[in-house]
């Protein structure tokens, strides 16, 4: 796993980036269900599997970015070690 690789699992696995998936697929369902268009129903699909990402603490495209799938297999930050 490259530097960016791992850089973006542990900010998938974050906090913060839980907490922007789970925002974005509330959104992505309430403006789905909000119209009755095929399209609009697909944005509320898509909205549902990035709330459940967030919820679940995984990543969907984990097997094509080379990353770990869920969040607790991603390695911790390591500390430097001292000379």
């Amino acid at each position: 796993m490259t530097a960016q690789q791992l850089q973006f699992a542990r900010f998938k696995a974050s906090q913060l980036g839980r907490t922007i998936d789970i925002t974005l697929g509330i959104v992505l369902l309430w403006w789905g269900f909000g119209f009755t268009s095929l399209a609009k129903d697909i944005v509320a699909l898509v909205g549902v599997f990035v709330l459940l990402a967030g919820v679940l603490n995984v990543c969907w495209l984990a097997p094509i970015l080379g990353i770990p799938f869920r969040g607790s297999d991603v390695p911790p930050p390591t500390k430097p070690s001292k000379t």
